[in-house]
């Protein structure tokens, strides 16, 4: 009974979270779902139950997708998840993540200094309104390269959220489009983080249980989020983010610490 609860809790905040923000699910429920069912099946259960969530997340904000943005960061990612892969055995990652972690500290501490003075970048326009002064081919090469960023460290330490996340934060995004593009590429790398697990054995049967355990949490999640969305505006949207940014590099931090 305490797993159950445990796992439906997990998953009620970690959709919540992300109908929310955007991302952060795993942050908060891979704590606690590794706690009750070890780092394997908390890993498998994550890729299932995460991705249905990412996949309902992306239909809710669907009318925010902008297909080339997505398509530049996708196609960085693409590329980048199998160089990733390949550097796991051939860079330290306590390092790597560590560095990771302080990047995102001092880019939420940089965003609340400029919140603070009234500053920061303006949002952006719709992808269809004109850009004056903009360089089309710097939108391109920038995108492609936070994407290839993005799935160099999803390849080699299964973190490819920071990079995306700094960059929808930076270009201010309306939050529909924000959760929109970070959804579409989560799910890409989602779908080969599980065909990698289906194949080496860690989604198996007790994976699967555990699973219908978190359907409950989920749906609790998702429809807690979607009830309190519409209060959050744009500028309570951009301090919800550079305050899980804050977290999200503090937990890095943390496991660059634990790491061998």
């Amino acid at each position: 009974m305490m797993t159950f609860l445990a796992v439906a809790a997990a998953f009620a905040l970690g959709a919540f979270v992300q109908t929310i923000a955007g991302f952060g699910s795993a942050l908060v429920a891979m704590p606690i779902l590794t706690q009750f069912l070890g780092v394997q099946a908390a890993a498998g259960v994550m890729s299932i139950v995460g991705a249905t969530v990412i996949v309902v997340v992306l239909f809710q904000n669907r009318r925010g997708l902008r297909w080339r943005e997505a398509g530049r960061l996708l196609c960085g990612t693409v590329v980048g998840i199998p160089v990733g892969a390949w550097a796991l055995t051939a860079l330290p990652a306590a390092p790597v993540v560590g560095l990771l972690g302080v990047l995102l500290i001092a880019y939420a501490l940089h965003g609340v200094r400029a919140a603070l003075r009234g500053g920061g970048p303006e949002a952006e326009p719709g992808e269809d309104a004109p850009r004056d002064g903009k360089n089309p081919w710097r939108d391109r090469i920038t995108g492609a390269a936070v994407g290839f960023c993005a799935g160099l460290l999803g390849g080699a330490y299964a973190t490819d959220g920071p990079p995306l996340v700094m960059y929808g934060a930076h270009r201010r995004w309306p939050k529909e489009t924000f959760r929109a593009v970070l959804q579409a590429c989560f799910l890409v790398d989602g779908l080969l983080i599980l065909a990698m697990y289906s194949g080496n054995g860690v989604v198996n049967a007790g994976v699967l249980v555990y699973c219908l355990y978190g359907v409950p949490g989920m749906l609790l999640g998702l429809a807690a989020g979607t009830l309190l969305d519409p209060r959050i505006n744009r500028e309570r949207f951009h301090r919800l983010l550079l305050g899980l940014v804050f977290l999200l590099g503090a937990g890095l931090l943390a496991r660059a610490l634990f790491m061998e």
